[in-house]
């Protein structure tokens, strides 16, 4: 549920309606605890927000395009720009609380 972006793919993958990214490393502790999260609301919000998530190592463009330094970063994209930013592991609650506003 949760799709696989690259470097290449990335502006297509964010392009239309609400898009949550993930920005990622399979190194990374806090990036490991977000996963069960956004698993389950990618199940949660299913046909509402789309879920994507990129490795910043194997694709260092978008991370570089999207100003992201810190990873795990979560930027939620609608239509293609960004409306918001999250930096860090974040717990469902807040996650879910954000895409509410976000969906309106």
């Amino acid at each position: 549920m949760i799709a696989e972006l690259t470097d290449a793919t990335f502006s297509e993958g964010v392009k239309n309606g609400l898009v949550l990214v993930d920005f990622y490393g399979t190194w990374c502790p806090p990036c490991k605890l977000l996963d069960p999260v956004l698993e389950k609301l990618a199940e949660d919000y299913d046909g509402r927000v789309i879920f994507c998530r990129i490795n910043v190592d194997e694709h260092s463009e978008a991370a570089v395009d999207n100003t992201v330094e810190d990873i795990p970063t979560l930027v939620f994209f609608r239509d293609g720009e960004e409306e918001q930013r999250l930096f860090g592991a974040q717990k469902y609650e807040t996650l879910a609380a954000e895409l509410d506003r976000l969906l309106g």
